[in-house]
């Protein structure tokens, strides 16, 4: 049932920035999301600091990054196993689905404002990767953040982020916005988990925000852009059956906004990708495609 939460005063209103898919073998996803119709950026390699306030150094992971009008989706996956990242300890529970991170304003501000109402907020810490500049790619410019996590030991559900984006500019470039799918924005993201009350009492906590239980076992939380869900492996079946979640608790399915849906059906079928239609309008794909979560593509 919705809970009532306390209004406190936080910098923004949280929205759904991005998602993120830890990957075993980064050239075999890149090839797997190119052939669902995603324009991916080129390769861009991680640093950051590893704790709060600590100097910047290379990690081991890289990215590619499907770009939204709202949003975006990052591909993540090991570049060398001897350094930092975070990718490690997500692969060691599954591939798949991991990141969510929630748009924020700023992150010092959010810092306060959300260790006022829950545990588990670590201090914003720095990140940052050379990403490539311009319709030719010839220039390269620092793409930076201010990143908040919630401590695992909290919220063991999914690596949850309360994210400043520093430069914009660099992030959304206006040629990587076009997609063969006609994807124009990330639209939902989806939690399976044992105890949906449990996991929607956090959420509520951390969103300020009350939830709505929209069928047995499914709670929603209606962001000022995007949607998240939270459900038990019971309701997953019948949202996408014959799909097992790859862990439990697990962020098991990520909702895409397309212009044009049958754009995005001839796309699939040309490239010969099963799907399973939804009566939302949109359609899904099982977790082999995408390299772990359920895929969704939604009418927008």
């Amino acid at each position: 049932r919705p809970r009532k939460i306390v209004s406190m005063s936080q910098p923004a209103a949280f929205e759904l920035d991005h998602t993120g898919v830890a990957v075993r073998d980064l050239d075999a996803a890149e090839a797997a999301y190119r052939r669902l119709g995603f324009n991916l950026t080129p390769r861009s390699i991680h640093s950051g600091s590893v704790e709060p306030g600590g100097p910047v150094v290379p990690w081991g992971s890289g990215n590619h990054c499907a770009m939204f009008a709202d949003g975006y989706l990052e591909i993540v996956g090991l570049t060398d196993p001897s350094l930092h990242s975070s990718v490690k300890t997500f692969l060691e529970r599954y591939e798949g689905a991991h990141i969510v991170a929630l748009g924020s304003g700023d992150t010092d501000a959010t810092y306060k404002a959300l260790s006022a109402r829950s545990e588990g907020v670590k201090a914003p810490v720095r990140l940052q990767r050379d990403a490539a500049f311009g319709p030719d790619g010839a220039e390269t410019r620092l793409a930076a953040f201010s990143n908040i996590s919630i401590d695992s030991a909290f919220f063991p559900e999914g690596k949850l982020i309360f994210i400043e984006h520093l430069t914009r500019d660099v992030i959304w470039q206006p040629h990587l916005l076009e997609h063969p799918n006609g994807a124009v924005g990330l639209a939902e993201v989806g939690f399976c988990v044992e105890d949906v009350t449990a996991t929607s009492a956090k959420l509520a906590r951390l969103l300020d925000l009350e939830w709505k239980e929209v069928m047995p076992g499914v709670a929603r939380f209606t962001l000022p852009r995007g949607t998240i869900y939270v459900m038990n492996a019971t309701a997953m079946a019948k949202w996408t059956p014959g799909v097992t979640p790859p862990a439990i608790p697990c962020v098991a399915t990520i909702g895409f906004a397309v212009r044009d849906l049958d754009v995005t059906r001839s796309l699939l079928r040309d490239s010969g990708i099963a799907f399973t239609e939804h009566r939302y309008p949109a359609l899904w794909i099982i977790p082999e495609y995408a390299c772990g979560p359920v895929v969704s593509f939604i009418q927008a």
